[in-house]
Formats: structure tokens, C-alpha cells, sequence
């Protein structure tokens, strides 16, 4: 499409261009005129002043009205204060010409009035005119039709002539040369007004394209008014020069008017041929759009005819609140009828053809005939039965009430969305029930987990899960629903309950198939009839298969006939099949658990079996260094009891405890490796009489509960309710007092802030018990289950985890019972019962026989420990013996194979175990070898074990234990040396 020319500039548009080629000559001619005036002196030229003055005032006067008429055609006001200010310089310079003029007849009295006014005419002109202009180029930027501005502008120039006229009236016109020779004071600063007006309209001159002109016409006459100054007559060649410049400059102006009136007409002409050439173009185009229109018209029926989319226009009828009510179809297309199944509506109400057609329609398509806003959407015609994809737009204008609609038919792939998005949602239920029944191992909360979904996310009346017992051919319920359940009291289908299976769907859903029942109502059948009396009327009944075996079924019913989809069917169908295999890897749960509980108590029990034999490994090395240790004591205490009858009560009571301490001591390090054992053949069962024994730990362990307890700033009060006449038991001493000393330490542990502690025994027909008992924290039930594990304890680091281990040892190998009693905050009470002995033990049984040893036996004494020998040395020496004491292994073989080679033998030998280098059983098979019949004694901290285990070193005629009791050593020497040998 050609483009439309440019408009040309408006004729006041301050940047448009001035051609001044021809106005520009005018300058030059008056140079060269004033030149050759000039060049001929100073002369009279009266004819040319008198064509020079009225050549001025007519050329102003055309000026002004130049100015005037363009004021009125550009509706400026700056070519209007330049029309003023030229016409009233006019109406001065012709003034001024006709006083010149030499009048007769009936203008005799001008001539006559020419010596009053012709002084006061021309100079006022010459001020005025600089005047105007300089007041119109500041009036510039205010260039407004505004009367005030213009009535004021012509009273200052008015007002300006009239005090020139006056001033010049009384002015000297002529004086004698003055300074610079001018001749022409009074008109002194006309060329500097001309200067300053020439100056401001050059630099203004971008404002205006009449400034440039004036510009120059200002120069002009600037030098024009400076020839003046030297005039000495009206006509003589300065002042012809000065009226020459005056009608120059007014020429300049006139041609550059002449010539911008000449360029605007000229710009006209080619913009109405421009214009011309436009109008054929655009007619040209519009012939064109009109064909293009024909053809666009026959396209647009052709597709209108055969648009597979439905399409109409409507006129919308608002009510009187301008509200939409309804629509009239003007214009429809052919799918019409197949996209909405209505026939002939053109020209009818939608109304009229569907009464029930939906509000929100006429409302959309009100809005889009007010606002204009297109509009492309999807919704529901229920009326018609359809879901319409629907672009619709207005026709017309705003006033235009018509809309456009174009349609489509999309019902068919809104049931597939809908179906689309049911299986969706379908799946994702699914998975969340799957989600939340792998996170579940037990049955019932998985059933509870399925139909509680169940029942949140479809819209169903009752929901039960039934497993299935094929023996008795029923079904039981095993979980019910909690929405469902007030309609499960009333069918009588609460859980436990049981369904009969007869020939009904559910016998075809133990087989393993699904049913679905769209009618139960007429199914006729007691356990569907019995559903159907309680308002239900459609049933799925999806079985519970694993592995080939139906093992239940998952029942869902609704109170509508037919309402179950088929895809809420198969959801059903593989929610199933996931519920049975969650159910299926439950029952294999709980089977592995079980197995991992057996393997974890069986690993424990080994475990335990370990710990013991590692404990009993450190026991044996433990008490060879105690009974090292605590032999000494044993020997002294023993000799002194003995030896010295003349101890005080108090001294012999304390020697005494000693030696049952030491005993206790003995027996616990003996038996540290023996916890769980069973009782040993070689233990010795003594009688024992419980109420003594208890008063013995009582006071062995008096600093425990009494003085440390009462450093802490605490009270534990001791108890005791002991029966009287109370039968003896059959047991070791040493191992009771232990296990009760232990109970003690416990029971005061147990109350840190103090309290009571009661040891009570009780007798009854068949055994004899011992219970303590304290008011302390007491123990929950995981802590009373795992209390004599060994090494098992709440003490944290002060406690070993021993203490009620080793209770319960003693308590097997005595063959009695142990019972515990407590709770959390109320107390602990530990009970043993000791079994009565079946016969009467006879008192002699406690008597212990002793033997007499020779005297004066030489002894061979082998030992690593200095303190054992000495104590050994002191007390065998004192029963008459004579020794020889070597300290290890080797030093002993050496000191008997000397004593052997010399022929001094010794009578017996005894010698430790442990020592390093050369061994007790060294030492034995040394003097065996020598001596085969010279006896050794093997006394070690290790003999019991020896004894037990069957390890007792050969060579060796009797094991004796420290620490070593005087009886048993004394009858090891009687039973070992004859009188014979001690010769």
C-alpha cells in the first residue's frame, strides 16, 4: 500500500526554512546607491526626498497590512503587533509628507502649519518603528489572541508617539557639529534602538522565521539612522542616504513576505497534488477492498456453510435493571443443529427452546456484549445434555447488542476426562492405601487402615472385611468400619459375626471370583435380603486371594441400585488382591518374628554361657592372688584362737569374725566363676540355723547400712521379725550369708533417700524362708525380668551387674526358690525358701574330725610369696616342726636334691602351684623322681578347681586350698607321714 504524503508544515512553524535570495540584493543596492551618493558630496535633492519620504510611508503602510492579513489567516498575535507598529509608523512618515508638501489654494493653510509640524513628524517615526519591533520580539513567547495584550501594545506605542511628538516639537532640529561631527543629537540613539532590536531578533530568530528578515532590515536601517546623525538639511545627501536605507529595509521585508507567501503557495500546490495523487490511491484501494470484500464475503459463506464447529450470532434482550434474560439466534450455520440437537432456531428465543437452560450462560454472554471482551471457554448445557468448548466475541460497536459464538461439541471427551481422571484418582487411592498398609504389620490395623480409606474417599454406605474359614464354610467379620458401623448393629454384621455361605454371590467369592451385584433386592437370598432390609441395594464382594486360597473377602455396599462403575469394580479387584498380599506378608511377619525371638533368646542364653565361662576364666586367676593373699590371716587367726586361751571376750569375738570373714572370702572366690552351676557332689551341706546367720550379717554389714548411710545424711532403719524355734536347713553357711549379705547392699541401694529394711524369716511344714524387704524405688517389669542377668544393672558405673547373679547362683545349688516382689515407688521384697531336709541331722554331723600330726617332721616349704612362707614358717614351726623354707620352684628341687645326695631327707614336701620358671608340678615330678615315696602336698589357690575338674597334677598325694585351714593341714601331714618315716 503506497504511503500517504506528508502535510507540510503549518505556515507559523518556527523551524520551517526562508528563501531570501532575491530579498538579500536589497542591501547591496542601497550600499552602492548610498556610496555614489556619498561619493558626490553633500547636495540638495528636494524632488528625490519628497519620492524617498512618501516611497517609506506607503511601503510601511503595505507592510502593515501584510502583517495584518497574516495575523488574521495564522491567528497569531506576533504578525499582528508587527501590523501595529508598521501602520503606525506609516501614518507618522505620511504625516511627515504632506507637510513637506507646498500646498495653495484651499491646503494653503497646510503649507502654512508645515513649520509648526514637520520638526515633529519624521523623528517620531524613527523611534517608534525600532520601538514596536522590540516590544513584539519580547511579546514573542506570549503569542496569545488575548485583547488585553494587544490594547496594551497599542496604547505604549500610542502613548511613545505622543511624547515624541511633543519632545520633538520643542527639539532643536539642526545643531552645530558636535562630538564625532554629528549634526543630529536628537536622533542619537534611533541606530542603537535598531542595534538592539537587530541583535534580539538574530538570536531569536529559531522563534520565528520573520526574525531573520527583520534582523537584517534592522541592519540596514541601523546604518541608514547613523548617516542621518550627520544630515544638516531635510534633503541634502545624508539624509537622502537615511531615506534611501529606510525604503531599502522596508523593500527587504517586503520582498521576504513576497517570497514566503510565494513558498507557503507553492508548498500548497504540491500538497493538493499530493493530495490529488492520494485520492486516486485511495480510490484506487478502495475499488480493490471492495473486490476483496466480494470474495471474502463468498469465502465466508462457503465456510460458514461447511464449518464442522457450530456457529450462530445472537442478539442479547436485557430486562429493565439491564440484566441478561435471554437471547435470539439471527444467524446459524449448518452443524448447528448436530452440535446442539435444536431444530429451526433461527429467529427464535433460546428460551423458547429450552426453558432450563442455565442462568450463568446469559450472563456470560450479557458481559461480552457491554464490555467487548472476547471470551474462550468451557462448560456444561445441561439442557441439552451437552459440554460445549465455546468462543464467543461481540458484533459490532458499543451499542451493538450481538455476539458472535462459535462452538464445539466436547461432551464425548468430557466423559472420557471424567472417566480419565476417576481411574487417576482410582490409582492414587490405591497407592495411598498400599503406602499405608506397608507400614503395618499387624491384621487388624491394616483391615482398619483399607476400609476407613475406603470410607473417606469413595461415597459408600458400609464397608466390612471377612476372613474366610473353609472347615466350616462361613465367614467371619473381622473388621468394620467406623462410619459403617450403626448400619452393621442394625444388619447384626459387627465384628466376630458370622456370615453362612449358601448358594449366593458370596459362594462365587470364595471361590475367587468378584461379585457384583447391582440389585441385591432381587437377589433372593438370606444374607443379600438381609442388606437389602437395611436400605442397601448395590454389592461388591472382592475376595482376599493369596497364593490360590481365598482366605476372605472385602464386602463394600451402597443404598443406590447400579451405582458401582466398572472401574470402581476392578479398583475394588486390585485393592483386594494388595490387601490379601499385605495380609499374606503380616502372617510371614509375625512367623519371622516369632523365629527372630527364638533365635534372640537362644542367642542370649549363649551369650550368657559365655559371659559366665569368661567370668570363671578371670575368677580362677583372681583368687590364686586372694587366697594368697588372705592365707596369712587365715593362719594367724586360726593359731591364735588356738594358741592363746588367755584372749579377752572381746579380742576372741573379733578373731572370731575375722575367721568367718576370711572363710566368706574364700568360698566367694572359689565360686566367682560358678554363677548359674549346679550344685557341686563336693560342696558340703552343713546344718544351718537361719536366725543366728541372719544376726552374723546383720553385723557384718552394720557399716554399709548404718554408718555410710548416715555420712550421706540419711536413716535406713534396720528391722528384723524372726520366728522362734525355727528348724535348721541343710546348706553352706558361707554361700547363704553371701546371697543374704548381697540383698542387704541391694536393698540399701535401692533407697538412696532412706527408709526401712526388714529381714524376716517364716517357717512352714516343708521349707523354711528368708524374705528382706525394703520401702525403696522398686523396679518395673522389664527390670524385675532381667535383674539376675549377670552383668545386667541400674547402677550405672557404681554397680558390677554380680550382686543378684550370685544370689541366684547359691540359691540353684541349694536346690530352693527365689521370688521377687515389686513395683515402681513401692518397695522390693526378695524371698528364698530353703526345702526342709527329709531326716533328722544328727549334731555329731557338724563335728569335724581331727587327727593328731607327728611332731619334729622336717619339712620342705616351696613358694613364690615371701608373706605365705613366713606365716607357713611361724606356724608350722610352732607345732614343733623343723623347715626349710625355699623361695620358687627351682630353688626347692635344688635344695631337696642337695638334702638328697647329702643322705638328709626331708619327710614331706609341700610346694605351691603357680610359680614362675619351675612349677608345683615341676617341683612334684623332681621329687618323685628322686624320692617315689616321699610325699607332696600341692597347697594352691586353685585346688578346689583342680579337685572338681579332675586336674589334680600327678606326682601330687594331696591338693590342700588356700587359704590353707590348720585342721586340714595337720591331718594332710598325719595322713601322709607315718611315725615310722619321721625318724
Amino acid at each position: 500500500m503506497a504511503k500517504s504524503p506528508q502535510a507540510s508544515p503549518e505556515p507559523n512553524a518556527a523551524n520551517r526554512p526562508v528563501q531570501q535570495t532575491h530579498a538579500a540584493g536589497m542591501p547591496i543596492v542601497f550600499g552602492l546607491i548610498g556610496a555614489v551618493l556619498l561619493a558626490l558630496g553633500r547636495k540638495d535633492y528636494p524632488h528625490l526626498h519628497t519620492i524617498l519620504d512618501t516611497s517609506a510611508g506607503l511601503l510601511s503602510a503595505v507592510l502593515a497590512l501584510l502583517f495584518w492579513d497574516m495575523s488574521a489567516r495564522t491567528l497569531r498575535s506576533f504578525p499582528k503587533w508587527l501590523a501595529i507598529s508598521f501602520g503606525m509608523t506609516s501614518l507618522l512618515e505620511i504625516a511627515h509628507v504632506f507637510v513637506t508638501i507646498e500646498w495653495s489654494g484651499i491646503f494653503a493653510p497646510l503649507a502654512q502649519a508645515a513649520s509648526v509640524w514637520r520638526p515633529a513628524t519624521w523623528p517620531p517615526a524613527a523611534y517608534l518603528l525600532p520601538v514596536g519591533i522590540g516590544c513584539s520580539v519580547w511579546l514573542l513567547p506570549h503569542d496569545e489572541k488575548q485583547r488585553q495584550r494587544t490594547a496594551a501594545f497599542v496604547g505604549l506605542l500610542i502613548l511613545t508617539s505622543v511624547v515624541l511628538f511633543a519632545a520633538f516639537r520643542w527639539l532643536p532640529r539642526y545643531t552645530s557639529p558636535a562630538a564625532l561631527g554629528i549634526t543630529r543629537p536628537t536622533l542619537v540613539l534611533v541606530p542603537l534602538l535598531w542595534a538592539m532590536t537587530g541583535w534580539v531578533c538574530w538570536r531569536r530568530r529559531d522563534a520565528d522565521r520573520l526574525l531573520p528578515m527583520l534582523a537584517l532590515m534592522a541592519a540596514v536601517l541601523f546604518l541608514a539612522h547613523v548617516s542621518m546623525l550627520y544630515s544638516r538639511a531635510p534633503h541634502d545627501t545624508q539624509a537622502m542616504v537615511a531615506h534611501l536605507g529606510k525604503v531599502a529595509g522596508y523593500l527587504l521585508v517586503l520582498l521576504t513576505v513576497m517570497q514566503m507567501a510565494s513558498s507557503d503557495i507553492w508548498e500548497r500546490i504540491q500538497a493538493e497534488r499530493a493530495l490529488a495523487r492520494l485520492n486516486e490511491e485511495l480510490e484506487r484501494r478502495v475499488q480493490e477492498r471492495t473486490a476483496e470484500l466480494s470474495q471474502s464475503e463468498v469465502r465466508y459463506r462457503t465456510l460458514f456453510e461447511t464449518l464442522i464447529e457450530g456457529f450462530c450470532t445472537i442478539e442479547m434482550i436485557f430486562d429493565a435493571n439491564g440484566k441478561p434474560v435471554d437471547y435470539r439466534f439471527l444467524e446459524i450455520n449448518p452443524a448447528f443443529e448436530n452440535q446442539t440437537g435444536l431444530h429451526d432456531a433461527q429467529g427464535k428465543l433460546m428460551r423458547d427452546l429450552a426453558p432450563n437452560h442455565e442462568t450463568h450462560w446469559f450472563e456470560i454472554y450479557g458481559k461480552i456484549a457491554l464490555t467487548g471482551e472476547p471470551l474462550h471457554f468451557e462448560n456444561e448445557a445441561k439442557a441439552l445434555g451437552r459440554h460445549y468448548d465455546v468462543c464467543a466475541y461481540r458484533v459490532g460497536g458499543p451499542e451493538s447488542r450481538k455476539v458472535g459464538i462459535l462452538f464445539n461439541d466436547i461432551t464425548a471427551r468430557k466423559i472420557a476426562e471424567r472417566k480419565a481422571h476417576a481411574q487417576l484418582t482410582c490409582l492414587a487411592l490405591l497407592n495411598q492405601i498400599t503406602r499405608a498398609v506397608g507400614e503395618r504389620q499387624d491384621l487388624p490395623s491394616i483391615f482398619q487402615v483399607v476400609i476407613r480409606t475406603l470410607e473417606d474417599q469413595l461415597p459408600i454406605d458400609c464397608a466390612c472385611i471377612c476372613l474366610y474359614d473353609p472347615i466350616d464354610n462361613l465367614l467371619t467379620v473381622a473388621s468394620v468400619g467406623i462410619k459403617s458401623q450403626p448400619l452393621a448393629l442394625e444388619l447384626v454384621l459387627t465384628e466376630q459375626a458370622r456370615i453362612a455361605i449358601d448358594a449366593n454371590g458370596l459362594s462365587r467369592c470364595v471361590r475367587g471370583q468378584l461379585v457384583y451385584e447391582p440389585d441385591i433386592s432381587a437377589v433372593q437370598f438370606p444374607f443379600p435380603q438381609r442388606l437389602a432390609r437395611g436400605g442397601l441395594r448395590a454389592l461388591v464382594a472382592a475376595p482376599l486371594l493369596v497364593e490360590n486360597q481365598v482366605f476372605g473377602a472385602l464386602l463394600v455396599a451402597r443404598r443406590e441400585t447400579q451405582s458401582f462403575s466398572s472401574g470402581e469394580c476392578e479398583f475394588l479387584r486390585q485393592l483386594s488382591e494388595h490387601v490379601a498380599l499385605a495380609a499374606h506378608q503380616s502372617q510371614l511377619y509375625g512367623s519371622l518374628q516369632k523365629a527372630y525371638e527364638d533365635l534372640r533368646e537362644t542367642q542370649q542364653a549363649v551369650m550368657q554361657q559365655e559371659r559366665l565361662r569368661a567370668l570363671g576364666q578371670m575368677a580362677s586367676g583372681i583368687a590364686h592372688d586372694i587366697n594368697n593373699a588372705i592365707s596369712p590371716i587365715t593362719l594367724y587367726t586360726e593359731s591364735l584362737l588356738e594358741r592363746e586361751p588367755n584372749l579377752s571376750p572381746n579380742a576372741r569375738g573379733y578373731l572370731e569374725t575375722i575367721q568367718r570373714a576370711i572363710d566368706d572370702v574364700a568360698q566367694t572366690v572359689t565360686r566367682m566363676r560358678e554363677f548359674y552351676r549346679q550344685r557341686e557332689p563336693q560342696m558340703t551341706l552343713v546344718p544351718v540355723d537361719m536366725n543366728p546367720l541372719v544376726q552374723q550379717v546383720i553385723d557384718l554389714t552394720r557399716a554399709r547400712w548404718s554408718d555410710m548411710a548416715h555420712q550421706r545424711g540419711i536413716v535406713i532403719e534396720m528391722q528384723t521379725e524372726l520366728a522362734p524355734g525355727l528348724p535348721a536347713i541343710m546348706g553352706a553357711e558361707s554361700e547363704i550369708r553371701e546371697a543374704l549379705t548381697n540383698l542387704i547392699f541391694n536393698a540399701v541401694d535401692a533407697m538412696p533417700q532412706g527408709g526401712a529394711l526388714t529381714l524376716r524369716t517364716q517357717a512352714t511344714s516343708k521349707s523354711v524362708s528368708l524374705e528382706v524387704t525394703d520401702t525403696g524405688l522398686g523396679m518395673d517389669e522389664d527390670t524385675r525380668r532381667r535383674c539376675f542377668e549377670p552383668f545386667f544393672t541400674t547402677k550405672g558405673e557404681q554397680g558390677t551387674g554380680l550382686g543378684l547373679a550370685m544370689v541366684y547362683g547359691a540359691v540353684q545349688r541349694h536346690s530352693a526358690e527365689i521370688e521377687i516382689d515389686s513395683a515402681l515407688g513401692q518397695g522390693t521384697t526378695v524371698r528364698l525358701s530353703f526345702a526342709l531336709p527329709t531326716a533328722t541331722v544328727s549334731s555329731s554331723a557338724r563335728m569335724v574330725t581331727t587327727h593328731a600330726a607327728p611332731s619334729a617332721l622336717r619339712i620342705l616349704l616351696v613358694d613364690d610369696d615371701p608373706v605365705l612362707l613366713k606365716s607357713l614358717e611361724d606356724i608350722l614351726k610352732a607345732d614343733g616342726h623343723v623347715l626349710t623354707v625355699t623361695y620358687g620352684g627351682q630353688a626347692g628341687i635344688d635344695a631337696f636334691r642337695v638334702a638328697h645326695e647329702q643322705g638328709d631327707l626331708f619327710d614331706i614336701v609341700i610346694t605351691d602351684l603357680g610359680m614362675p620358671y619351675a612349677d608345683g608340678r615341676k617341683v612334684a615330678g623332681a621329687v618323685k623322681a628322686l624320692a617315689p615315696s616321699m610325699p607332696v602336698i600341692l597347697l594352691t589357690g586353685w585346688g578346689q578347681r583342680l579337685e572338681i575338674e579332675g586336674d589334680v597334677p600327678a606326682h601330687v598325694d594331696r591338693v590342700l586350698s588356700k587359704p590353707p585351714k590348720l585342721g586340714e593341714l595337720r591331718e594332710a601331714l598325719a595322713a601322709l607321714v607315718t611315725p615310722a618315716g619321721s625318724a
